[in-house]
């Protein structure tokens, strides 16, 4: 292995350097900004040194990975392996939320007896007014959707307690078991809006619920269900510190550019770009290109010196955006690692980053792995991505963590989204036609 340091007046002309002399394959070994005095002779000037290594021994070849996908600029203005076993419920982090609940019990056994006999019953009635020349017309139009519905319960499963709720919420526990929500989440959702319409209407507790009044009470249930936090505060003065980690693949990067780019070009304040994902060069060709177009600085943190003489540096920016490896979960060991990292700042902001197309159990166990991080906020990605949203609500309800931002494209910073309660509850339950109109 080759080892070489190398000095230049900023972190580009640095990494440009090493790759000319190194290759793409070098490693950064460390990072140090110094002062020293200038050519002229008049005060100082910074300096970046970077130490960089190479293996010189021939690589054995391996499967190529999946490029990044491009990506552009612009915040489009706020609306307001999977597992063998359930993952243990994530631990209550010292820094922010509630405990979270214990695991809900498992769903009782399936009989589907009394509904194959109701289902023959409905059918006999079905066919009886059918052969009345058509005059029950409205009634027989009720007994088809029933028929419908029921066929559907049988499909998805439901236990046979859910036939309790009226036609109308057991109508709407279907769109939302659907969306992906939990089977679970779905029916304590729809039981809470069942007793809060008994207390307000007395008819309710015979099945009496009008189906788009129904709609629009669960969704301002589902709403009062959701925690959003605000969007990361910049005080004048003090600098914020916010660091995003996850999993490899879930746009980590990308949503970091759009969060840089809007406080840069939108909220006019001083920003700069840590990344503790530097372990080859072509690692941080991505965030590299960003810092560029963006004008804001890039520096690269691989020790926890490194890390401290970078916010030390920082002082005067508004805001240190702080770039993570991605790995997967059950990497105890690098999850370790950043753990003794981030540990150097306390008031960080962490934002635990997740896809929207990831499965719900494995978000969950996605969830409790990151807890020694501590995150204070999930953040959604890859919304454009997937056409259920209910995994977001299962997760939010588990994990207890408030919900900061969405990500819906690649375009930098448009495709990024302030998360409030009726945004998500748009995505859980769609609006009515005459609301949405």
């Amino acid at each position: 292995m080759r080892v070489k340091t190398f000095e230049a007046g900023s972190m580009q002309d640095a990494l440009d350097v090493v790759k000319r002399e190194m290759g793409e394959e070098a490693f950064i070994l460390s990072t140090r900004t110094r002062r020293r005095p200038s050519a002229l002779g008049l005060g100082e000037e910074a300096v970046i040194e970077v130490t960089a290594a190479v293996d010189e021994t021939p690589a054995k070849p391996s499967v190529p990975a999946h490029p990044a996908p491009p990506l552009t600029y612009g915040l489009r203005p706020p609306l307001e392996a999977a597992a063998p076993k359930p993952a243990p419920p994530a631990r209550s982090a010292a820094r922010s939320g509630p405990p979270p609940a214990p695991p809900s019990p498992p769903a009782p056994p399936m009989d589907l007896q009394p509904l194959r006999r109701e289902l023959l019953e409905i059918k006999g009635a079905v066919a009886a007014l059918k052969d009345n020349d058509q005059r029950n017309t409205s009634i027989l139009k009720e007994l088809d959707q029933m028929k419908s519905l029921l066929n559907r319960i049988q499909r998805q499963g439901m236990p046979p307690a859910q036939l309790q709720l009226p036609s109308s919420l057991l109508e709407l526990y279907g769109d939302l078991v659907a969306n992906d929500v939990e089977p679970l989440v779905a029916l304590r959702l729809c039981e809470y809006a069942q007793r809060a319409l008994v207390d307000q209407d007395g008819d309710t507790a015979a099945g009496v619920v009008d189906a788009e009044r129904a709609r629009l009470f669960l969704r301002r249930v589902i709403a009062d269900f959701i925690p959003v936090a605000p969007p990361i505060q910049l005080d004048p003065g003090k600098m914020r510190v916010a660091a995003l980690v996850g999993p490899t693949g879930v746009g980590k990067t990308t949503t970091l550019a759009k969060l840089a780019a809007y406080a840069q070009l939108h909220l006019k304040q001083k920003v700069a770009l840590l990344t503790l994902d530097t372990y080859r060069m072509a690692a941080v060709d991505q965030l590299q290109q960003y810092a560029q177009i963006l004008q804001v600085p890039l520096h690269v943190a691989l020790t926890v010196e490194d890390l401290r003489s970078a916010l030390r540096f920082y002082q005067d920016r508004a805001l240190v955006l702080i770039d993570t490896p991605g790995h997967s979960p059950k990497d105890t060991e690098t999850l370790g690692q950043l753990r003794g990292l981030l540990d150097e700042l306390p008031e960080v902001e962490t934002h635990l980053v997740m896809s929207a197309t990831t499965k719900p159990r494995d978000l969950t166990e996605i969830a409790a792995r990151y807890e020694p991080l501590h995150p204070t906020r999930l953040l959604f990605t890859k919304l454009d991505e997937t056409s259920t949203y209910g995994p977001i609500l299962s997760t939010l309800v588990r994990v207890k963590r408030p919900l900061s931002y969405l990500g819906t494209g690649q375009e930098v910073p448009e495709a990024l989204e302030l998360a409030t309660s009726r945004r998500v509850a748009d995505l859980i339950l769609p609006a009515p036609v005459k609301e949405a109109e």
